[in-house]
């Protein structure tokens, strides 16, 4: 390996280390916060992710979490509590009491002794109506969250956190351990796309630099949500069908997509690369048609068959009937709508506010008021996407890099776009870490290969295409 190679290496690592360090910090700084202010521990959309995962391991795969530090069981019960005898009992065993939910009719009861615990829950059963009990770490605030699997989500990320639970720990800094490795991986597929975009080293890592060092990335790869995961297997798409290797890019579409179905928004640039591929300069609209129409079958064939095998645990629980209506038309139908109305939801966004860093959504507050929104570097991203439409010419004219950049970054926005038109308003800004990857492959290229001649080759491209335009619609109006 020449000197440079291991320079580059040195580098990428130095970037992957840079990475993990700042979101494990972040992850911490999170739980930390949590901790003192005596939260209970979720941030954002964690509430419903992490919940879900933990009634999973509980009620479907019949496993209790990991304690860590102490044994805890979140108290369900119907009717009055009588909270002074509750509490006379707790005292008898040492059990501390945490009644502090407002939405949930329950408490949580927690002690370092298993058998004291348990001692205790026997004893609340004699004088309580307890209609359920959920191990592990204080359960969110919220109605029916010990029956919550969210459904309307696919399950593999909430396996992920199971897993977690039960081999590493039921406690918030460990829920996000699945997103720490996927946000670093995320950096690692963003620099092999560049370099294999660019064949430059250092665009190569300042595209991975650039993607580290996003607020949107970092806050994303620092909590337990679902869309870095959706973001990284977006990249393994697209670094998989630079190479012209379909199939697999397909595949990890659709892996991707058993963790949230916004991943299936990369299957546009797939399919047109793909199409490319096949025509081979031989175009002809029936054979675009055909070749088009065969991948989107085959692809929805893979997606379904792909969701039941990693359903197969929530059809034994729930029933296929069930499962099918819950986890496959109603999730669609519960994406294309619009999900929150009125001052209690919130921010929503459009995707090109994504662009311009307006109605962000806030994912925690900190004491003193600083808040974390999910937002990137919006001069960068908008820079990104203006100059690929402006350059879109350039796509013509043979330029494969930015080809390939612009086709997945437009290609995936444009799912989101459709979305929207068709119903589906209620779209987060968070949603956008999908596209970082893409923005900063995007960006690169349209740094690394500006020059003058470019510029001047572009303009004249549009003005052709606008006098074409012109002459087309005046004789559409007869004017000539």
């Amino acid at each position: 390996m020449t000197r440079s190679g291991v320079i580059e290496i040195a580098l990428l690592l130095l970037i992957l280390a840079v990475s993990t360090i700042q979101f494990l910090y972040w992850d911490q700084k999170f739980t930390d916060n949590e901790l003192a202010t005596n939260g209970k521990g979720y941030v954002s959309d964690e509430v419903w992710y992490v919940a879900s995962a933990r009634n999973i391991l509980v009620k479907v795969f019949h496993l209790n979490p990991r304690e860590v530090g102490y044994y805890g069981y979140t108290i369900i019960y119907e009717g009055v509590l009588d909270r002074s005898r509750v509490e006379e009992i707790a005292s008898l065993y040492g059990v501390k009491l945490r009644f502090d939910y407002s939405k949930l009719n329950g408490f949580y009861a927690y002690s370092s002794n298993a058998s004291s615990l348990n001692l205790f829950l026997s004893r609340l059963r004699e004088i309580a109506n307890v209609s359920d009990v959920v191990p592990g770490w204080m359960m969110p605030d919220a109605s029916g969250i010990n029956n919550y699997l969210n459904l309307e989500h696919p399950p593999l990320a909430k396996y992920v956190i199971a897993l977690i639970m039960a081999t590493v720990g039921d406690y918030p800094f460990y829920w996000r351990l699945g997103t720490v490795v996927a946000g670093t991986l995320l950096v690692l597929f963003t620099y092999l796309i560049a370099r294999r975009l660019l064949n430059s080293a250092p665009a190569a890592l300042a595209s991975a630099s650039l993607l580290a060092a996003d607020p949107l990335v970092r806050n994303l790869s620092s909590t337990a949500l679902l869309d870095v995961y959706v973001a990284l297997f977006t990249a393994i798409s697209f670094y998989l069908a630079l190479d012209k290797r379909f199939k697999l890019s397909v595949l990890a579409v659709l892996v991707g997509s058993l963790f949230k179905f916004n991943t299936l928004f990369a299957l546009t640039p797939v399919s047109l690369l793909y199409a490319r591929e096949k025509l081979k300069g031989r175009y002809s609209l029936l054979d675009l048609t055909a070749i088009v129409l065969g991948f989107y079958i085959a692809s929805g064939l893979g997606f379904l068959l792909t969701q039941m095998v990693a359903g197969i645990p929530l059809i034994g629980y729930l029933g296929f009937t069930s499962w099918f209506k819950q986890s496959i038309t109603g999730a669609i139908a519960w994406h294309t709508q619009v999900k929150c109305l009125g001052n209690a939801c919130p921010t929503s966004s459009a995707p090109w506010d994504w662009f311009t860093g307006v109605n962000s959504f806030t994912l925690y507050y900190f004491p003193g008021g600083l808040s974390v929104t999910a937002s990137g570097f919006w001069p960068l991203w908008c820079f990104a996407l203006v100059a690929a439409i402006i350059f879109l010419p350039s796509y013509l004219k043979g330029n494969k890099a930015f080809a390939h950049s612009t086709c997945w970054l437009l290609g995936v926005l444009s799912g989101y776009i459709l979305l929207w038109i068709i119903g589906g308003r209620t779209q987060y800004s968070f949603y956008a870490v999908q596209l970082a990857p893409l923005v900063y492959s995007s960006l690169t290229v349209i740094l690394a290969t500006f020059n003058y001649d470019r510029v001047v080759e572009v303009l004249e491209s549009w003005k052709h295409l606008f006098t074409r335009m012109n002459r087309a619609l005046g004789r559409l109006l007869l004017l000539e």
